[in-house]
């Protein structure tokens, strides 16, 4: 026998853990208990706020949350109503505006050219000194008048549409101060129809609004000038890719603003934060339990206590002989316990019966007609029930005694100078480290023949 006093304690994680498990009942009514208190305080901490009159921080932050989330649902529709419309705007436009649907490629355009003279009774009736030309208030006359009051059914024959708006984009009139010059044009898809509209409008200056202008200034329109060609209008087809992109724009940003709504309504409103006593309860339950699962940790390893037969072996050189299964269940063989301690031995020999039938045949071999004598820190009350055992299993083939408490037994110390040989027997998780050496620095100091050791 020797003593190692190079060797590091281990631990065991697996024995951890069934030692843990093995105290579920205390752990169950820690984690009860920290759930009853949280839970407690929680309930007391909200109560006394709202007997103050006074609102919880979760409570004012649920007030600002619930403010957000409908304000941000409140603009998600809007921007979606907003979209729908700005899109459905466009849409229209493209249908119903006749110049938009003109292929931008070959647009016709008629237009004719008109030269205003002021009879010069007109000119001579002028203050001298007057700079200004009786011409650009005539011609005025025309720009304003060409198309106000437009048959609205007349228009739809004529040009496609009775809209104003759209009017003004197919047919424009335009003066010319410095020539003195008024130009009427019109665009439309073919050379007849652009014709046809030209007359109708240049027909309309002359019969409904040059009787007008005559009464601003005496004058006569002369024709200085027409054409009538097809040609491609980069204006039209600007404005039409513009179109298209604000609307693949908004129909983009419509979409992303449908997703951020469904998203809204499936997270649904924020729920009122209430007292929160089941959360609380829970956080309480598993802070009780792993508090006092910490202090079982600290426990465990300050008790320093023999864990394994094989720790004999390696701190102090004795060959386990036999090692029983040592159940630390409160009610071994029962509900819960019986399943964890399956689950502990289920790679070991748990039958006692078994383990004494192994220990008989083995010291029947190596100590037979020898006198033996097992001791240790096991209580005697122990020690006396597995020397009967083992009597039992190997009689007659040697004698054996059995002294128990070492450190305090004078007569074990005796015992062990008379035996031929010294079984140290201790139990898991019982016996102390430092108990066990100091018996193993007893049995070297009275010169035991130690032939190998029995953990309980």
């Amino acid at each position: 026998m020797r003593i190692n006093k190079n060797y590091d304690m281990e631990i065991d994680l697996r024995d951890l853990f069934f030692e843990l498990l093995y105290k579920w009942r205390s752990l169950v009514a820690a984690a009860l208990i920290g759930a009853v208190l949280l839970a407690g305080l929680q309930y007391y901490s909200v109560s006394s706020t709202h007997a103050k009159g006074k609102q919880t921080k979760e409570e004012k932050q649920f007030e600002i949350d619930l403010e957000n989330y409908r304000d941000s649902v409140k603009n998600a529709q809007n921007n979606i109503r907003t979209y729908n419309k700005l899109i459905k705007e466009k849409n229209d436009y493209l249908e119903q505006s006749v110049y938009m649907t003109l292929d931008s490629q070959n647009v016709w355009s008629a237009a004719k050219r008109f030269y205003i003279k002021m009879d010069q009774s007109v000119l001579d009736a002028l203050p001298q000194g007057i700079q200004e030309d009786p011409a650009d208030y005539v011609a005025s006359v025309y720009t304003s008048t060409l198309k106000t009051n437009l048959d609205e059914a007349e228009m739809e024959a004529l040009l496609g549409t009775g809209k104003r708006e759209y009017i003004d984009e197919l047919v424009t009139i335009g003066s010319d101060n410095a020539s003195n010059t008024i130009t009427v044009r019109v665009y439309g898809p073919d050379e007849a129809t652009v014709a046809s509209q030209l007359d109708y409008f240049v027909d309309r200056m002359e019969t409904v609004c040059q009787p007008m202008a005559q009464e601003v200034g005496a004058h006569t329109l002369t024709l200085v000038g027409e054409n009538v060609n097809a040609r491609t209008d980069s204006n039209l087809s600007a404005k039409q890719d513009e179109i298209n992109k604000q609307i693949a724009g908004w129909q983009k940003a419509l979409k992303d603003q449908r997703e951020e709504l469904n998203e809204l309504e499936g997270k649904k409103e924020p729920s009122a934060p209430g007292m929160h006593l089941v959360r609380y309860g829970v956080i309480g339950f598993l802070l009780g339990a792993i508090l006092l699962a910490a202090i079982y940790l600290v426990k465990y390893v300050a008790a320093k206590k023999l864990r394994s037969g094989r720790e004999l072996n390696d701190r102090f050189g004795v060959q386990v002989l036999g090692e029983y299964a040592h159940s630390r269940a409160r009610r071994p063989g029962k509900g819960l316990d019986r399943l964890f301690e399956k689950w502990e031995f289920k790679h070991a020999v748990a039958d006692p019966k078994v383990v004494e039938a192994n220990l008989g045949a083995l010291m029947t071999e190596r100590f037979a007609g020898r006198k033996l004598l097992l001791t240790g820190t096991c209580a005697q009350q122990k020690l006396d029930a597995l020397a009967g055992s083992l009597r039992g299993r190997m009689p007659g083939a040697c004698e054996i005694a059995a002294k128990g408490d070492i450190l305090v037994n004078a007569d074990a110390i005796s015992a062990v100078k008379d035996a031929d040989a010294v079984i140290l027997v201790e139990e898991k998780h019982a016996s102390r480290i430092a108990d066990i050496e100091r018996a193993a620095e007893l049995l070297i100091i009275s010169e035991a023949d130690v032939g190998g050791s029995i953990v309980l």
